[in-house]
């Protein structure tokens, strides 16, 4: 474990070390006039969220780094075959992890593959962005600025939280919360900079619709599997492998029958749920799965993001 910290120290001093202070990526001219709006709309954004929201001030994305059009980092999760329990692995301080993230890609292969020969679902993604819950200083990366407005305003909110309520041994927690946060405020500050009938705020608003039918298809799917391995107890490996393949060809058929996304993107998914079984459908669980139970205590908070936010850090739960 101590040689992956180190590693994944390494990695990160070098992205620290390699980031330019904002005024002279705009006076050296090395970026687009768009990424340049995208920037200063990432300075909004994170102003307004912690005037309004309460979110812990920070020194964030103050400056930049230019990944040159490379991914650079890579999530691992791992389950098992036959159930939905994940791989947990024990860090200092954040306790319980149920992902691990490499700046190499060779790295996570290195230790993917001895997890497929163990006989886990596994799932490597490529990451976004992620916080270093405000004990350094988290640039703006290249990649992010070729989000879509509304979705950059929710990645960037969502890493703040993180910022501002984190619980040690409690991911499933940290990660509902923080997306929830994310697109919740990012409604919030979109109504606010374009209006409420603005058709910045109608695209998100769709964006948001098409990717929680998506989410909501993938969780009840994967409250089926659940259902379904329990009758394996019995089988044999080959049984359970055959059938656990039919089933995911099943879900497939179902996904490619919705009316969601353009079939590029379909495929995609299918690709995923293919190679990455269970895995795939925990990466949902760990940022989706409680966003009713969020909603509703958000309502009870009077939809008050900041209040909600407040009253989520002291308790240290939802309501």
């Amino acid at each position: 474990m101590w040689i992956y910290l180190l590693q994944q120290a390494k990695g990160q001093l070098s992205i620290i070390y390699h980031t330019e202070e904002l005024n002279n990526v705009f006076a050296k001219q090395k970026i687009t006039i768009q990424q340049k709006e995208k920037i200063l709309l990432i300075q909004e954004v994170k102003k307004y969220a912690e005037d309004n929201f309460g979110l812990t001030k920070t020194n964030n994305y103050s400056r930049f780094y230019d990944q040159k059009g490379k991914p650079i980092l890579w999530m691992l999760t791992a389950c098992e075959p036959f159930s939905f329990e994940e791989k947990l692995w024990h860090f200092p301080f954040l306790g319980d992890v149920s992902y691990k993230g490499f700046f190499k890609y060779e790295l996570v292969l290195n230790e993917a593959i001895p997890l497929k020969i163990q006989h886990y679902d596994v799932d490597i993604g490529k990451v976004s962005a992620w916080s270093t819950l405000g004990i350094l200083s988290d640039p703006i990366l290249s990649s992010m600025l070729n989000d879509d407005e509304g979705e950059l305003c929710e990645l960037i909110i969502h890493e703040l939280t993180h910022s501002t309520v984190y619980l040690s041994n409690n991911v499933d927690f940290n990660e509902n919360f923080a997306s929830f946060i994310g697109q919740q405020g990012a409604i919030k500050f979109i109504t606010q900079k374009y209006g409420t009938h603005s058709k910045q705020l109608a695209d998100y608003l769709n964006d948001c619709k098409e990717e929680g039918l998506l989410k909501s298809f993938l969780l009840q799917k994967k409250e089926e599997l659940s259902l379904f391995y329990r009758q394996f107890e019995k089988l044999n490996a080959k049984e359970k492998i055959n059938l656990k393949a039919k089933k995911m060809d099943e879900i497939i058929n179902q996904l490619y029958a919705l009316e969601l996304y353009n079939w590029k993107t379909k495929i995609r998914i299918a690709y995923k749920i293919r190679t990455s079984g269970n895995a795939y459908f925990m990466v949902f669980n760990r940022y989706d799965a409680q966003y009713e139970k969020l909603l509703a205590s958000y309502k009870k908070c009077n939809s008050n993001l900041k209040l909600f936010i407040k009253t989520v850090k002291q308790k240290k739960t939802f309501l």
